[in-house]
């Protein structure tokens, strides 16, 4: 019995040194792997942390206000609003910031299993990040302003903007590149560092303004007053009811040229609003008009010899 005894603690032993041997010529790659393996699980989880983080927010948001789009939210809409967009950009930031910050950290702990001088590796980092800094100014430029523009909350993901030739809404803000999806579905890149003038159609408020030209020969009060009636009429609409933030304004008598006035007419609505609400006042307009006889510049006979 004994001697079985002593077999099997022989055999322990003896794969325990085995084991301990294979760590010892193994210890290096085996730590550098541990490495690796942590830090793309710690980059996996806390993306997915922050990325479910901001979805609750949203979430939270949107169900307070009982609305599944943010542009219909109505109490506080822009405080509400821009809580929605700034977490959706902050959220896509954040992912890059996590990310670098894992590699960093991962390739200087990899390095000094390598037996890597540390001090000498980031001080010969500094004089390259320093050099580099000086022979890539645009892209360092383009960090700077983009984290600017985020902290800044200049524009998110979803807004409509205006950054010189291109209009479009917000896809994506990116440490040195933002996305702007135009009109016609072109997906532009823009560079941060490159946004010098930046205007921003989600933010406060927008404005709706409809100029009304008829012929200018007809009763201008009696046309001012069908114009606020229906723009009125309109807007208390359910359709339009939460879009409008105001009452519409007759500016008056903008512009006559011959047998031609114009009128302008605005009113103050929510951000992205301003051009549904425009379509819909000039549809209304053009029916009151013809119920009230009154002739639109469009309608008017052309004059003889003139284009057919």
């Amino acid at each position: 019995m004994s001697a079985e005894v002593d077999t099997v603690e022989s055999v322990e032993e003896a794969m325990g040194g085995a084991f301990t041997a294979f760590l010892d010529a193994y210890h290096v790659p085996l730590t550098i792997l541990a490495i690796v393996v942590v830090a793309v699980l710690l980059n996996w989880l806390l993306r997915r942390l922050l990325m479910r983080t901001v979805t609750q927010i949203v979430r939270g948001v949107k169900r307070a206000q009982d609305v599944d789009t943010t542009s219909e939210m109505q109490a506080a809409p822009y405080v509400n609003a821009r809580a929605v967009q700034r977490t959706r950009t902050l959220g896509t930031v954040g992912r890059a910031v996590i990310t670098w910050t894992i590699v960093v950290i991962a390739l200087i702990l990899i390095l000094g299993q390598l037996g890597v001088n540390l001090g000498a590796v980031l001080t010969s980092a500094g004089i390259v990040a320093a050099g580099l800094a000086f022979g890539a100014q645009n892209i360092v430029k383009d960090i700077l302003n983009g984290i600017f523009m985020v902290f800044e909350d200049q524009l998110g993901i979803g807004d409509v903007v205006t950054i010189g030739a291109v209009s479009g809404t917000v896809e994506d803000v990116g440490i040195r590149v933002t996305q702007v999806r135009a009109l016609d579905g072109t997906l532009w890149f823009v560079r941060n560092g490159e946004i010098l003038t930046l205007g921003n159609a989600s933010q406060g408020w927008g404005r709706a303004v409809i100029d009304v030209t008829v012929d200018a020969r007809q009763d201008l009060a009696h046309v001012s007053e069908v114009t606020v009636d229906a723009a009125k009429a309109l807007l208390t609409s359910e359709r339009y009811a939460r879009k409008v933030t105001g009452e519409p304004e007759l500016y008056g008598l903008e512009s006559v040229f011959g047998d031609r006035a114009t009128l302008r007419i605005a009113v103050r609505t929510r951000p992205e609003a301003q051009w549904e609400v425009q379509r819909g006042i000039r549809a209304e307009l053009r029916r009151r008009f013809a119920e009230e006889g009154i002739t639109l510049s469009d309608e008017l006979p052309k004059p003889p010899g003139g284009p057919v």
